[in-house]
Formats: structure tokens, sequence, C-alpha cells
């Protein structure tokens, strides 16, 4: 079985557009079969004023077809407490997944090229 009952996973929805704000979701499998995971968790957005991402804090329970081609699940350490992960922004764009101590994932999409 690719996830379980429990497994912590982080979705991003792939940009389909050049305009396309990309979308987190960070939770808990509730569920897993062919290709269609349950997970409860949290949405965070990207403030479009500020550039910052902010977490909506309403517990959701979303379904996923993670077959679809159009999201990325990435499986976060069993271990990591949801509640303290946060999305940082940082210089050039960057975007770092963070629990501010251990834990840190590098989820920028673009590499930019220092000029030498």
């Amino acid at each position: 079985m690719i996830l379980s009952n429990g497994s912590k996973v982080l979705v991003v929805h792939r940009r389909l557009f050049a305009d396309d704000q990309t979308r987190y979701f960070i939770g808990t499998v509730l569920g897993y079969e062919n290709g269609i995971a349950k997970v409860k968790g949290h949405t965070y957005i990207k403030d479009s004023l500020n550039g910052e991402f902010v977490e909506r804090r309403d517990d959701r329970i979303k379904i996923f077809s993670i077959a679809s081609g159009t999201l990325i699940v990435y499986e976060l350490p069993a271990d990591l407490l949801l509640d303290t992960v946060t999305l940082l922004v940082g210089s050039a764009g960057s975007i770092c997944l963070t629990d501010g101590s251990e834990f840190s994932m590098d989820l920028t999409e673009i590499t930019h090229k220092s000029s030498e």
C-alpha cells in the first residue's frame, strides 16, 4: 500500500497556468484505496497582498485522487507534529516547509542562477 491510515502528507496542487497560485494542504491520511486518499488537515494559501502564507485553521477533510496528475503528494516524517509546521517565504521567493526546529523541506519551484 502506498499510503496508510495515519500517514502525514503534504499535497501540492500543480499550477496549470502561469498566473495560478500554488495551493498546499497538510494533513493526516484517514483512508487510502486505489489512488484515492481521504486526508484531514489544513489548507495554506498565499496572501497576494503581503506574499506570506496564511493557514486556514479550521479542519478540512478532503478527498484527493493522487493519480490525477494535477497533484504532487509528499509523505512527511511520521514523527512530525503537524501543529508546528508552517510555510515560510524566503529571499528570492523561496518556499520552505518547516517545524521551526529540526524539519525543513525546500518547496521552491524555480532555481535562481547566481550571476558570476
